[in-house]
């Protein structure tokens, strides 16, 4: 027993960092829709803490705004924002007008709303973002408060802007995503299916609608991407320290690249007579374009969730069972499955050296 004290005492404790980042992933709600529940509800209290805090006439005003504006991204967030700022503008300046028209005694309350709306309605027709000037005018005009009428718009301008700007600050700095893991999460979903292609494909097993599926699921996959890359543009102000992220900046265009580069290739292959005759040679090529991939794929998702990066010259390994395509395939399927490994290359050396890599060398000047 002693011993074993005396050899517990001497093991070396875990260093700190790992102590903490165990206790944060602890500590961290888990799940995107326990993350943004959180968002909201700390958007509400702080708009409402704010409001109150100006002693705003109705706070009410600002958490509604909170819960309307707070998005799951940053970019849903400024986007939602702006339209609520600028509809709130329109909306406050038509019912300025509206409580002009009645505290001159030019019409009733009722034809001044109707005639400041018939434009409001048209403008949200047209212009969908807008929709918020509509719905202002009537917070103005049918939800009346005691005092002076024409500091009714401003006090509820004041109230909206409290809750555009605290649901900002906090879909930013509040248990706020990496935008970058959910690129590489999706890159890795891509690449996956794009190997489900051209596995099927060099198997004989697609048609041209099945191969259209199958894209529109890979285009799918694309749109998260780009999205979630605007996203990183912006999380953290990000925008403002203007850091340069290598991979990200390339990574886009090279899965769309790619993802051209197999579907002409699985085009390709379910026409007659385009796959060799000769078996080993079509098994040599999806073997080996299906070990790549999903090393590729696994290196997208180890990498999005944090993991550290290995060397660079490992991708040489990777892409060495590669070869150009040989004698047994047709000249078509040659020149497509060529355009392939280059596009496959060229993704692998991006991502294993994170970007620095560049995927397109500059030409050679003084060559011509």
């Amino acid at each position: 027993m002693m011993e074993h004290d005396a050899m517990t005492a001497g093991a070396p404790a875990a260093p700190p960092p790992a102590r903490w980042a165990a206790i944060r992933r602890l500590l961290e709600p888990r799940g995107a829709e326990i993350r943004q529940a959180a968002r909201l509800l700390v958007s509400v209290l702080l708009s409402d803490l704010l409001a109150r805090a100006v002693h705003l006439h109705e706070p009410v005003w600002s958490v509604i705004t909170s819960v309307i504006v707070t998005q799951s991204r940053i970019t849903q967030t400024l986007t939602t924002g702006r339209d609520q700022i600028v509809g709130t503008l329109v909306g406050a300046g038509a019912g300025l007008f509206a409580i002009l028209l009645v505290q001159t005694g030019t019409m009733p309350g009722w034809l001044a709303f109707w005639l400041a709306l018939t434009p409001l309605a048209l403008l949200a027709a047209a212009r969908p973002n807008l929709r918020f000037a509509a719905v202002t005018l009537m917070i103005v005009l049918l939800f009346p408060i005691s005092g002076d009428p024409f500091l009714r718009p401003l006090d509820r301008i004041a109230s909206i802007l409290i809750g555009v700007v605290t649901s900002l600050v906090v879909t930013m700095f509040v248990l706020h995503d990496a935008a970058r893991g959910d690129v590489l999460t999706a890159s890795g979903r891509l690449i996956a299916d794009i190997a489900d292609l051209l596995d099927r494909a060099l198997r004989g097993e697609l048609d041209h609608d099945t191969i259209e599926t199958i894209d529109e699921a890979c285009r799918t996959h694309l749109q998260e991407i780009y999205g979630a890359v605007a996203e990183t543009r912006v999380e953290g102000l990000r925008v403002l320290r203007r850091r340069p992220d290598p991979l990200l900046d390339v990574l886009p265009g090279l899965l769309r690249r790619l993802r051209g580069s197999a579907v002409f290739a699985a085009r390709a292959a379910t026409e007659a007579g385009e796959l060799p005759t000769v078996d080993a040679a079509l098994d040599a090529e999806r073997r080996a374009l299906a070990r790549v991939l999903s090393q590729l794929s696994r290196r997208c998702a180890r990498a999005a969730r944090g993991r550290r990066l290995i060397a660079r010259e490992d991708a040489a390994a990777v892409l060495a069972v590669l070869h150009p395509p040989g004698p047994y395939w047709s000249p078509p399927m040659q020149f497509t499955l060529g355009m392939l490994h280059d596009d496959l290359e060229r993704a692998v050396r991006a991502v294993w050296s994170d970007g620095a890599a560049l995927p397109y060398p500059e030409m050679n000047k003084s060559g011509g």
